[in-house]
């Protein structure tokens, strides 16, 4: 990528303009003629790509402050009430959740800032540009994840920064999968099951035209498809998988380990995963090689039926992809029984080749059984029951 450096700018401008850039403000100066000089010094280093120079009528907001840093709005001053009113919050209780549970926040200042620069959001380092659009006076719930999206990059992309551009899901793919994860913190696991599952769907979409695309690129010749829905969205997923296969504590610990180590640095995939396996004593190589390394996606075709003399649930289970290789991954199998909204049984089977049989034994018939319950796995299936005496048919 790029090496970091600090940076300030010096600005002199119309003094009915208020200009707004990374880092604390060190000096504003009215002059006779009319104009203003403003200083702006960004002491922490930050990547070239994530300076910011803003100029305009803004309306001016200090928010709130975390950790004696302040939190602030700039919005155009048409715009006043409404963008005052729409990054009121989260922004303040975001901050709290990932310096709790990932690290410090780095920087000496947050603005959530209306920019014509972008579309949705851009994450310049303690100055988020928004779209123009952004400001509704509604407090959508797009523009409220775009915000827990972006602040989530002050601390993957911003402080830790990915080495080089083919390790672009260290930024978006963590910024995709925090950003749910303060949304199961904030707001219930069941809207955080509801986005992973829209973010799985993208996913799909996008491999249906380029099945073999890869999260880890290899020195990309056309830079258009460095980021990608599976950048953002199997990053996310990715980190997910991870999180089940470690475990909750080991994973934060990773997470936090990972941050120490490469605080205001830049890290790259064999950084983040040699971290995991410390935290978690697990060898991650070939979860790395077939996620991060390799294309395609596990697409699952199978069965399952409830056999009354042996009183046992059976299921075939294979591996139908037509690109990338076999998957080798633990899959959770929810067997519901009548009157019950929770599966009374949860079976872990492991995944490791191109067909599978399992026989499960239970102490009465189903009314159903379920790949993965719980959301935990990355994958298409086709899958239902089949009758028994369809079996002795064929």
């Amino acid at each position: 990528m790029y090496e970091k450096a600090t940076c300030e700018f010096v600005v002199r401008a119309p003094d009915h303009y208020q200009v707004v850039s990374n880092g604390l403000l060190r000096e504003e100066t009215d002059y006779d003629d009319g104009t203003r000089l403003t200083h702006w010094k960004q002491s922490v280093p930050i990547s070239p790509w994530l300076y910011v120079l803003g100029v305009a009528r803004f309306a001016v907001q200090q928010v709130d402050d975390f950790d004696s840093k302040p939190i602030q709005t700039w919005v155009y001053a048409q715009d006043r009430e409404a963008g005052f009113y729409d990054f009121a919050v989260p922004t303040k209780q975001v901050m709290e959740f990932y310096s709790e549970y990932v690290g410090p926040f780095s920087y000496e200042k947050l603005a959530n800032v209306t920019s014509p620069a972008t579309g949705g959001g851009m994450e310049a380092a303690t100055a988020i540009m928004y779209g123009e659009n952004s400001v509704t006076g509604e407090r959508s719930e797009r523009w409220r994840n775009v915000i827990i999206h972006e602040i989530a990059h002050q601390w993957f992309g911003n402080a830790v920064t990915e080495a080089d551009w083919d390790d672009v899901w260290l930024s978006e793919g963590f910024a995709t999968y925090f950003t749910q994860l303060f949304i199961e913190h904030a707001y219930g696991r069941d809207e955080f099951v509801d986005g992973m599952k829209s973010a799985a769907d993208r996913v799909f979409s996008q491999y249906e035209d380029d099945p073999a695309y890869r999260i880890v690129h290899d020195n990309l010749d056309d830079m258009r498809r460095v980021t990608s829905g599976a950048t953002y969205q199997k990053g996310a997923w990715i980190l997910h998988m991870l999180r089940k296969r470690m475990g909750d504590e080991a994973f934060w610990g990773g997470i936090r380990g990972y941050y120490a180590t490469h605080f205001n640095q830049s890290a790259t995939t064999d950084d983040f995963i040699k971290a995991m396996e410390v935290a978690s004593g697990l060898d991650l190589e070939m979860f790395a090689e077939q996620w991060l390394y390799d294309g395609g996606n596990p697409h699952l075709s199978g069965w399952w039926e409830y056999d009354p003399a042996s009183r046992t649930v059976n299921l075939e289970i294979n591996q139908v992809q037509q690109v990338g290789g076999l998957f080798d991954f633990p899959l959770e199998v929810g067997i519901y029984f009548e009157g019950e909204r929770r599966p009374r049984l949860i079976e872990i089977i492991s995944v490791t080749n191109r067909f599978h049989r399992f026989v499960v034994p239970v102490n009465e018939e189903p009314v159903d059984v379920r790949l993965d319950p719980d959301t935990w796995a990355l994958f298409q299936a086709d899958f239902g029951r089949r009758e028994l005496e369809q079996q002795l048919s064929n």
